[in-house]
């Protein structure tokens, strides 16, 4: 999952003139603090300076990017009717969620109106300057809210609200209510992420929890709202393919050409969504005359072989992919 062309000009020309050796320190003290806002997440301030707010798109933007496509494309699969004019991005960094929404395939077409809150102003600086240099009104113009989410925050509600790799950012005891918060200002679809590790998982299963006692629908990925059949040793989370640019195999010393950036997140609507068997949630495994998919279901967490004598099954079979929705009959 590439980022538009506009977006990746914009980050290359905020790193213009810095040397990856520079880069490289920036980035360590974002991951040191990262590391250290696990453990306090209400004291810590991960973007501080605006080198950070440069580092952090350089580097964490492109993944965190290819999450938010990832989780929208499943919420537009479920919710082909939904045609949102309004989006919130609630911690909002330099905009990713707002990009995203805006791709072509996405809601390009229909989203008119654009707030994002953000807490630091390093980020909502960068932000408006990657906002610039697309040709998008809706993206030019959106409307940048300075407030901490930490704290009570008060704005109108939309029609499609994202919250993107926020949770872990707040102590447990106040997630419920910021859940709940954020639901108060969903007219339509709120849509949850988080990292795909077992922590992540586990704050999007407090929100799922918390939004299924709120009368919310459930859209996505889940393609039931009873239980997660997930055990202790498993989690549920996908997964897409980012390129990485020259610059940033050089900080990272990385030789890939790629990362695999995993994510967690669940989607909820005021309305219901449309109807699925299960959700691959492994690759398939395409072998020679069948194809195996590890599914969710209703009934739990299922294998389903599919042969190649189930004829148009079969074909259907082979095009799915880690997070595709199911229906084999």
């Amino acid at each position: 999952m590439e980022l538009p062309a506009e977006l990746r000009n914009a980050v290359n020309q905020e790193v213009t003139g810095r040397s990856a050796k520079d880069l490289a320190k920036v980035v360590e003290g974002l991951s040191a603090r990262y590391r250290s806002s696990l453990q306090e997440p209400a004291h810590s301030r991960l973007v501080q300076t605006l080198d950070d707010a440069v580092a952090y798109a350089a580097f964490r933007l492109p993944a965190t990017y290819g999450a938010v496509y990832g989780a929208l494309s499943c919420v537009k699969a479920q919710l082909p009717r939904f045609h949102p004019r309004s989006l919130l991005d609630v911690g909002a960094g330099p905009g990713t969620a707002m990009w995203a929404a805006l791709h072509p395939s996405l809601w390009q077409d229909c989203l008119a109106e654009v707030a994002l809150l953000e807490r630091e102003e390093a980020m909502i600086g960068l932000g408006k300057r990657l906002a610039a240099h697309s040709s998008l009104a809706a993206i030019r113009e959106a409307q940048w809210v300075a407030a901490d989410i930490t704290e009570k925050w008060e704005v109108p509600s939309h029609e499609l609200v994202v919250a993107a790799y926020v949770l872990g950012e707040l102590p447990s005891e106040a997630r419920e209510g910021f859940i709940h918060q954020l639901w108060d200002k969903t007219q339509g679809a709120l849509v949850i992420i988080e990292p795909g590790t077992p922590a992540g998982f586990a704050r999007i299963l407090k929100a799922r929890e918390v939004l299924l006692k709120a009368a919310g629908n459930l859209v996505a990925p889940c393609p039931h709202p009873g239980p997660c059949p997930m055990g202790s040793d498993d989690w549920c989370h996908f997964s897409q393919r980012v390129p990485r640019s020259r610059l940033h195999r050089q900080v990272k010393a990385a030789e890939l050409g790629y990362e695999d950036e995993k994510f967690s997140f669940t989607a909820f609507s005021r309305q219901p969504g449309e109807a699925v068997q299960g959700r691959v949630i492994r690759h398939p495994q395409i072998r020679k005359g069948h194809v195996r998919l590890k599914v969710c279901t209703a009934g739990g967490l299922a294998e389903w072989v599919v042969s190649r004598k189930d004829g148009d099954l079969y074909r259907a079979a082979r095009n799915l992919e880690w997070g595709s929705p199911v229906n084999l009959s």
